[in-house]
């Protein structure tokens, strides 16, 4: 499971390592808004040349709130991906681990990834679902890193 095809590939992340970012978390009897600072960054089927490589597959979730709470994405795999006009990734269906001080156990994960070419700015959704039906969402804006692509295959090597 969560390492599906690659119709494209794509290397993202944001620069500085960390942007201001709120994030809500709704739970079976309560919803709770964190304030803080998130890391994200994702490598789907990414290689340094034309070709896409389905074995890399990964990617991550960082946030800190000011209050110190944590809630951490990691092992994150990909389900379905897809890239649209070189500036438009997306993942759904993904699965990842949260750990942290605020949610913990599996996720199902969706997130796409928008950059603005005139800012070189990334507009980033997050929403994953626990398997007890826990809500993590956030959007927010970040300058991109300067290893960010997003592109096609023109092969697959790999498995």
């Amino acid at each position: 499971m969560g390492n599906g095809p690659c119709p494209c590939k794509f290397l993202l992340g944001i620069s500085g390592q960390d942007a201001p970012a709120t994030v809500t978390v709704i739970g079976p009897n309560d919803e709770t808004n964190f304030t803080g600072t998130i890391n994200f960054s994702a490598e789907q089927c990414f290689t340094g040349g034309p070709m896409c490589n389905p074995a890399v597959n990964d990617f991550e979730i960082n946030f800190e709130a000011n209050t110190g709470d944590t809630i951490n994405f990691t092992e994150g795999r990909r389900g379905t991906i897809a890239c649209f006009d070189n500036t438009i990734a997306t993942l759904m269906d993904g699965t990842a681990q949260a750990t942290g001080n605020v949610l913990d156990g599996d996720f199902t994960v969706d997130f796409s990834y928008t950059i603005d070419p005139a800012t070189d700015e990334a507009t980033i959704v997050i929403m994953a679902v626990g398997e007890d039906g826990t809500v993590f969402q956030t959007i927010f804006t970040a300058p991109i890193s300067s290893q960010t692509f997003i592109g096609d295959c023109d092969e697959t090597v790999g498995p």
